[in-house]
């Protein structure tokens, strides 16, 4: 079984309860697709991908194109925080996030999965939500999962399924639950899960890390129908 998980964005303590909700639930690989870093200012999550990286394949986020090419103003970065997230970088985990691709790929007998941060047209930066028109794509992957917009979803059009796992770290719908799935392709079954990280965001809250409070609000929100299966701790 294969865990996926995406945009925990320097969520350490939501990060690792995630792969610790995975592996009860018996993946035992994992693919995290994308932006590890942004907005709250810690390398914890590099550190932990870094410990498992020959369990886990990376995908490359718009966050770490950003950090890595410094793309970002002054502006932007009261919000992003990529600046004073580099410093804390170590040459290993800067260069690990270089390594990572755009897009994965793989087959699994007559069915295959294309892993993305972003969405068909730009695998990076497209935003696909849960209202997007999905028939738009003309894709020949089974499968077809991607991050990015931080609001989880699967819904199958045509003869694909297509999965948003959401944040793990940073969910912009229901700001207490994190999110991540489960795929098991030996019978093309996916899990959408939700999980309560209120303890990562009270250590958040209390630490001395400088978070914009537009970032730090996105934890209150209460915006949208719960989408996946509750799990425990």
């Amino acid at each position: 079984m294969i865990g996926i998980l995406s945009d925990a964005h320097g969520n350490t303590d939501a990060f690792k309860l995630a792969i610790r909700h995975l592996r009860k639930l018996g993946a035992n690989r994992f693919i995290f697709l994308g932006d590890a870093v942004g907005y709250i200012p810690c390398s914890g999550v590099l550190t932990e991908l870094i410990k498992i990286k020959d369990e886990v394949i990376c995908i490359l986020g718009n966050h770490e194109i950003m950090l890595t090419n410094m793309l970002w103003n002054p502006e932007q970065d009261k919000i992003y925080n990529l600046n004073t997230t580099s410093m804390l970088l170590s040459e290993e985990e800067t260069d690990y996030i270089k390594s990572w691709p755009i897009m994965h790929k793989e087959s699994y007998g007559i069915d295959s999965a294309l892993y993305i941060h972003g969405g068909l047209y730009d695998f990076t930066n497209e935003y696909v939500y849960p209202n997007s028109d999905l028939s738009k794509y003309e894709v020949t992957e089974t499968f077809v999962f991607m991050g990015h917009t931080h609001y989880p979803f699967v819904k199958k059009t045509g003869n694909t399924i297509f999965v948003n796992v959401g944040s793990c770290g940073l969910p912009r719908d229901i700001g207490n639950l994190g999110s991540f799935a489960t795929f098991n392709p030996e019978i093309g079954e996916v899990l959408l899960y939700r999980f309560d990280i209120s303890t990562a965001i009270q250590n958040i809250s209390e630490s001395n890390m400088k978070i914009h409070e537009s970032v730090l609000a996105l934890f209150n929100r209460q915006q949208s129908l719960f989408e996946g299966q509750l799990i425990k701790a």
